[in-house]
């Protein structure tokens, strides 16, 4: 048994160094995204490549932090897929670790929806939820929960869906900040929209990075994505977060009663926020939907009277 873990850990560790770059070889330009432990660079690596810098200070156990790091490249390399970033390959050598991948030249999603307030009609909706379904059931059938499924880290070039920063990484620079103080929760701002009950209802003070994440969490952060691309805003909008913990906590579901949109689209919507996770439907399920959407009724059905209420199997 020992002499196959030694050549169990031998063919990991040949294997790993397969995708190892030099980081010397890395040319490093302005900085495009950031985070609690990482820094994402515009980069170049035999052409334009995105370098996720980790922030080796700010973890205080290397060894785990190491493991943890070889984790998320071991996640990448088990990726190939057209609607997600692709892994070029990683530097492991500490303190300078980092993920290389290929750099996307398009558009954030929340850039086209928050900041330059791009409408997007039914149909176009449709359609990019199409590809993130897509992505997502490839991910979610290769064992591999995103975890941080949110419009800045979708990207559209040129109609097509990329995903970012799914895996194991970049939960560490989700959830609670060092700056917190007293009893108070350090939240990023637009995080808690797309928290399924059963994660907000697990937020603690100062608590571990080990939520209850699951693929039900990500169909559910799915969910807001498309309220997003339905109605140009956050669900929720205005709301203080502790008036967003209680309301999801129990249930409570953003209103529709304004959302000019077809029935079929907002039952999708209900359903990835359904309360209990096992009701939500899965990637396949969804995108088997979306394809069978009659286009040209997509927006112009009557409103459907969805009002902010609770979930009848909610929890109090």
């Amino acid at each position: 048994m020992t002499a196959f873990i030694h050549r169990r850990r031998l063919f990991e560790e040949l294997s790993m160094k397969e995708w190892d770059i030099p980081y010397d070889e890395l040319k490093l330009f302005e900085v495009i995204g950031t985070g609690r432990f990482g820094t994402v660079y515009r980069g170049s690596w035999h052409g334009a490549v995105a370098v996720k810098l980790l922030h080796v200070h700010s973890l205080t156990d290397h060894c785990l932090q190491l493991d943890t790091f070889k984790h998320e490249v071991a996640t990448f390399r088990k990726t190939r897929h057209e609607n997600l970033v692709l892994f070029m390959g990683a530097c492991m050598k500490p303190p300078r670790l980092a993920i290389v991948t290929s750099l996307c030249k398009g558009m954030t999603l929340h850039t086209h929806i928050h900041l330059r307030k791009d409408k997007f009609t039914a149909n176009k909706s449709v359609l990019v939820a199409q590809q993130i379904s897509q992505g997502m059931g490839y991910l979610h059938a290769r064992g591999i929960i995103h975890k941080d499924l949110k419009t800045k880290n979708i990207f559209l070039e040129n109609g097509k869906v990329v995903i970012t920063d799914f895996g194991l990484f970049s939960v560490t620079k989700l959830c609670f900040g060092t700056n917190a103080r007293g009893d108070s929760l350090g939240i990023p701002p637009g995080w808690l929209c797309y928290l399924a009950p059963e994660l907000v209802r697990a937020l603690r003070p100062h608590a571990s990075l080990h939520l209850p994440f699951s693929k039900d969490t990500d169909v559910y952060a799915f969910g807001t994505v498309w309220y997003e691309l339905l109605c140009g805003e956050y669900p929720f909008k205005g709301q203080p977060p502790e008036a967003i913990i209680w309301q999801v906590g129990k249930g409570a579901k953003q209103s529709l009663s304004n959302m000019q949109a077809s029935r079929d689209i907002k039952d999708i919507l209900m359903l990835c926020w359904s309360y209990r996770a096992n009701e939500r439907p899965d990637f396949p399920h969804l995108l088997s939907t979306l394809e069978k959407l009659p286009r040209k009724r997509l927006a112009r059905s009557p409103s459907h009277p969805v009002h902010l209420s609770r979930s009848a199997d909610s929890v109090f």
